[in-house]
């Protein structure tokens, strides 16, 4: 018995949606990250007011920066395959990492406040650490989002200047969004009084008052 008209529409319909589900579902999308991590440095030659600019530049704002932890990143994003055809696309996203910790000149090395805020910026790097370990399954993760292979079906190539436009906005708010998850734990007003009341109190005249609530020595980028 032949099939009624609607019965053929339906199924047509039904296979067209099951190709298109195919094909979007075929792609196969893949991100090598390689992370080199640079040596950390530590720079005891800016002031407090120098530390302090830098902390407001970074969109920290404090009356006094004795300590600043910056890890200057670099990130390379290089296309290996891009094949419409054959539906693949692979790439390999390099991290280069240039970490410095700035302490005040005006303390001491061989003081308690000195060693007090570096040890409190340590913590920042090793929150800065933990991120890292953390990017490179974020980054395989939104590389499936970030790159438009349905516009590559449309178009048969790969629109690269837009990719990697996505690709670096969405690699900046994953590192901070992961960091800001992270760096206010030490970065809080309990954190500082706790901070003002060691080394005899060396660190108070620059640590703010319970009622300007931010303070020293913050994570920057």
């Amino acid at each position: 018995m032949p099939a009624s008209p609607r019965f053929r529409f339906r199924f047509a319909v039904a296979c067209a949606l099951l190709i298109s589900a195919h094909c979007a579902a075929a792609w196969q999308i893949g991100n090598r990250v390689i992370i080199e991590h640079g040596a950390l440095t530590v720079d005891h030659g800016r002031s407090v007011k120098q530390i302090t600019a830098a902390q407001a530049r970074g969109g920290f704002k404090a009356d006094h920066g004795v300590g600043l932890f910056q890890n200057r990143i670099k990130t390379e994003l290089a296309f290996a395959e891009v094949s419409p055809s054959g539906k693949r696309l692979f790439a390999t996203t390099k991290i280069t990492t240039a970490p410095v910790i700035y302490i005040a000149s005006e303390l001491p090395s061989e003081s308690c406040a000195y060693k007090l805020v570096l040890a409190h910026e340590l913590k920042h790097q090793d929150y800065d650490l933990e991120v890292l370990r953390a990017m490179p399954d974020e980054i395989r993760r939104f590389s499936h989002d970030v790159f438009d292979t349905d516009d590559i079906d449309r178009t048969g190539a790969l629109n690269q200047t837009r990719a990697r436009n996505r690709f670096f906005q969405q690699f900046n708010f994953v590192y901070q969004s992961l960091g800001d998850m992270r760096h206010p734990v030490i970065d809080s007003p309990e954190s500082y009084r706790h901070l003002g009341s060691l080394c005899n109190g060396e660190l108070a005249k620059y640590l703010p008052t319970p009622a300007t609530g931010k303070a020293v020595a913050k994570r920057g980028k």
